[in-house]
């Protein structure tokens, strides 16, 4: 792949998280979501799936790794939202999409705890835009032969 269109490719990995991460305000905010706007686990967003699969040719370059661990704490906040809004229970696919049918009221105590669950969960989701920034940075001082180099490994 050249340089330009990995760059390409990470910007709209960044793009595709900022979204997840705007989906999980809504949900504390009770709008209703589409089930795939709401994934619980790290492989099921649309980042965490370029991440896990053609992002994994990057893994060897130095900042891609780093991501991961971000990655994952920032979906075990935001499972912990979705616990405390919808219950254990909520995972359960067939409640999930009942769930989602609708716009939930949420309780105002809940609310105000998942809000600062979301303040955290907003920390790791910088975290990750300024990795993604840096792996950018990386990659672009990269010349496509030494680029070539670490996607062959």
């Amino acid at each position: 792949m050249n340089k330009t269109k990995l760059i390409l490719t990470l910007r709209n990995a960044g793009l595709n998280h900022k979204k997840w991460s705007q989906n999980a305000l809504s949900l504390i905010e009770g709008v209703p979501l589409d089930k795939s706007q709401v994934p619980v686990n790290s492989t099921d967003c649309a980042f965490g799936q370029w991440y896990y699969s053609d992002g994994q040719s990057l893994r060897d370059v130095p900042g891609f790794n780093d991501i991961e661990k971000q990655h994952d704490k920032l979906h075990n906040k935001y499972r912990e939202i979705f616990v405390l809004l919808f219950g254990e229970d909520a995972q359960k696919i067939s409640f999930l999409d009942k769930l989602l049918g609708r716009a939930k009221k949420i309780e105002q105590e809940k609310k105000q705890q998942a809000m600062e669950k979301y303040q955290q969960l907003n920390i790791y989701s910088k975290k990750i835009m300024k990795q993604l920034t840096q792996l950018e940075r990386t990659i672009d001082a990269m010349n496509q032969a030494q680029l070539d180099k670490y996607m062959r490994h």
